[in-house]
């Protein structure tokens, strides 16, 4: 399946052999609020070597999986921010916030539901793993988009053209809930079997009111009210934090890469 992700992070833990770097890197979700991701970056073969110290700011894209509720990234491309203070501790003052932009091909499997202003629906992407070495990771993912937009009229009423075992491609800003389902806060939603929808890029906002409860949390409890688990349960899964990760490598041992 096809994925895409963009985004701002800072280097918190790097190790690196002769073929790639890998280690645990940040973004910034708000002022006081990080997400923590475990990352890989192969080396080009025919470029030279360029790896990344603690405290780098880094711009990467590539593949956003997320695989037993842990999140993360297999980078393609990277160019470094600020490099001026490398080994310096965890450090986000000059990272900008960064919300993930994302492009997935999916597959539907529930069908839409309204709530509040919103629609929202399941869809689910099979992807390789590159950072485990796992092949056909299965994501669950909740896609949600504004009712009124003009941009989704083609999808009918309510949602009545997305059909179950429908494919499409979908982008949108990655957003978790507080049990840590994954959800996409769409901006084009563009069937395999019809053209693409024109961008009307004043319609692309953040679907949070200031206090009021966000539309993530109302589909959030939405799912859970017919979700068998217990919210205790769930609540292991992808959490966000602002505590720092210094030292949770382990999943990156030398046995499961290259040696130098």
């Amino acid at each position: 399946m096809v994925s895409h992700v963009a985004l701002l992070i800072v280097m918190v833990f790097v190790k690196s052999n002769r073929l790639c770097s890998y280690g645990v890197a940040k973004y910034k979700l708000s002022k006081n609020l990080f997400q923590s991701i475990k990352f890989k970056y192969f080396f080009p073969m025919d470029q030279p070597v360029n790896t990344f110290n603690n405290g780098d700011i880094v711009f990467i894209s590539g593949k956003y999986i997320v695989e037993s509720s842990e999140p993360h990234f297999a980078i393609a491309y990277t160019s470094v921010v600020d490099d001026k203070n490398p080994n310096r501790e965890f450090d986000a003052t000059d990272l900008s916030e960064c919300v993930p932009h994302c492009v997935y091909s999916v597959t539907i499997n529930r069908d839409p539901k309204r709530i509040e202003e919103f629609i929202h629906f399941g869809a689910e992407a099979v992807e390789s793993n590159s950072v485990t070495s796992k092949p056909d990771i299965k994501m669950d993912i909740t896609i949600v988009y504004p009712h009124n937009s003009p941009k989704f009229k083609y999808l009918g009423h309510l949602g009545s053209n997305i059909k179950p075992r429908a494919n499409y491609f979908v982008s949108g800003l990655i957003r978790f809930s507080k049990s840590g389902k994954m959800i996409i806060e769409a901006t084009d939603i563009d069937s395999l079997k019809t053209s693409t929808i024109n961008i009307n890029l004043s319609e692309s906002s953040s679907l949070a009111t200031p206090n009021a409860p966000s539309i993530i949390d109302l589909i959030d409890d939405d799912l859970n009210s017919t979700d068998p688990r217990t919210f205790k349960e769930s609540a292991k899964f992808f959490k966000t934090s602002n505590i720092d990760v210094k030292g949770s490598i382990s999943y990156a041992s030398e046995s499961n890469n290259p040696p130098t």
